[in-house]
């Protein structure tokens, strides 16, 4: 099975690494395994993974919410789910 790092993660699933973090500290999506990824411990999404944090996000991610700069709608980058 394969499995993801928190920045491949992030990526695919179209956002930042800070909000999975921050999701895992809260406990709303699977806390990743610690694995051996290139000879080092990493810890690691496997599939079946992101597929409950995608159904976490359709449930209950917004998107990104308002810019503290500027007080306005923060602009997002990020392609339709």
């Amino acid at each position: 099975m394969k499995t993801f790092s928190i920045s491949e993660a992030a990526r695919i699933l179209g956002i930042d690494r800070k909000t999975l973090r921050r999701w895992v500290t809260k406990k709303l999506i699977p806390i990743p395994v610690l694995a051996i990824s290139e000879g080092r411990p990493a810890k690691v999404w496997r599939e079946d993974d992101l597929v409950l944090i995608r159904n976490y996000m359709r449930e209950s991610y917004w998107g990104k919410g308002i810019d503290r700069r500027t007080g306005k709608k923060a602009k997002t980058d990020r392609k339709s789910r």
